[in-house]
């Protein structure tokens, strides 16, 4: 696989941080002087120096070695997995090339059951992210964060402003569930909403999860994919971006959502997309994507295993009648997480991820949008 991929050559200490004990000293890194343990490796970092297809926001191929030096600079947590840096994917003629090239590396990671973390790059490589999980499994869930819906009402080339239409529309796709959060209703064109209404689309503005950023995690428990536009952060944390954003997710928020992604289960790609380098002067950027994936790495780390994986005998039941519906919810009181009961698709009662806002809303007769999906989603 390594001949895949470029050694890291950018300028860094090694010996140095493997004497303070910082994460360039402990990650296995690929450089001319060392081959990484990838089976030895629970967590897998690839680097996308891909920005062909990127609409006004060429650089950011430049990416992820300057997230590497933020990184490698920091101290670890209390972890016991051990990390691998397979350095930057070689740059293929086209980019559908390398699209395909890194379906291929990923696919064979995952049957390797390896975390990965990729490193764009434009945002239009998520499709190759789906394009692996496609042939590596039945059904997957896709969870995007961005203030932009990345899709055109009108065929188009394949580029960062419109992958969600090539994905949507592939017939062939394993794709089950895709959300999307931080969306800005004056950027994204009315029509798209509607759009996915119709298909019944998990989305959430900013507006909604700025409340309480942690109704983002039913989403992000059942998670496969996470997809990070760097858009989606507002520009006083984040000033690496080519419009500024006055408004968008703070840096604390953000490395709240990495947390809760990296804790589930389910999660198996975690991608950082869109940091242009060239408008990052004091590297406040860069250094804030090093710690969403500080986060990230915690959250894996701190793994929470319980339902479909424990009885529900394990979890405490509420019924809840109201004049709207009668629904079944479900607590576990050791992780405070919560599941609401219906039919899937095969006509089987089954556990869907909610939050306890879910809960407190039916109590109070009212159904939130995302029990409201769930419900449609599963029975038509």
């Amino acid at each position: 696989m390594l001949e895949y991929f470029i050694p890291l050559s950018f300028d860094f200490d090694y010996k140095l941080a493997k004497e303070q004990d910082n994460l360039g000293g402990i990650i296995d890194s690929y450089t001319v002087n060392n081959r990484p343990d990838i089976a030895n490796a629970s967590i897998v970092f690839v680097g996308i120096e891909e920005d062909r297809n990127s609409i006004d926001n060429e650089g950011t191929k430049h990416a992820p070695n300057e997230i590497r030096k933020a990184l490698y600079k920091l101290f670890p947590g209390q972890w016991s997995q051990n990390i691998a840096d397979l350095g930057n994917l070689v740059q293929q003629e086209t980019v559908a090339e390398t699209y395909i090239k890194l379906e291929e590396v990923l696919l064979s990671l995952l049957k390797q059951n390896k975390q990965i973390i990729v490193l764009g790059g434009s945002h239009d490589i998520t499709y190759a992210l789906t394009k692996a999980f496609d042939t590596y499994q039945k059904v997957y869930n896709l969870n995007i964060i961005d203030a932009y819906i990345d899709a055109s009402l009108i065929d188009e080339e394949l580029d960062n402003t419109n992958f969600l239409t090539k994905i949507l529309s592939n017939e062939s796709s394993s794709l089950h569930n895709i959300s999307l959060f931080g969306l800005q209703t004056y950027y994204n064109h009315p029509a798209k909403y509607k759009i996915f209404d119709a298909l019944y689309v998990d989305y959430y503005k900013l507006s909604e999860l700025q409340k309480d950023i942690l109704n983002a995690e039913p989403e992000l428990r059942d998670a496969h994919i996470v997809s990070l536009d760097v858009a989606s952060i507002k520009n006083t944390d984040f000033p690496a971006q080519p419009e500024s954003k006055p408004n968008g997710f703070t840096g604390q928020e953000l490395c709240t959502l990495s947390r809760q992604a990296g804790i589930s289960v389910h999660n198996r790609i975690f991608g950082i997309f869109e940091y242009n380098p060239f408008f990052d002067k004091n590297l406040v950027s860069a250094n804030l994507l090093a710690q969403i994936i500080w986060y990230y790495i915690e959250g894996v780390d701190r793994r929470i295993d319980d339902y479909p994986n424990i009885s529900k005998s394990e979890l405490i039941k509420f019924h809840v009648e109201n004049d709207i519906l009668s629904l079944i919810f479900y607590k576990n009181k050791k992780t405070n997480r919560w599941w609401v009961e219906t039919r899937d698709m095969k006509m089987e009662n089954r556990l869907f991820s909610c939050s306890e806002i879910d809960y407190n809303n039916a109590v109070n007769q009212k159904i939130t949008n995302r029990i409201y999906r769930i419900i449609n989603k599963n029975t038509i």
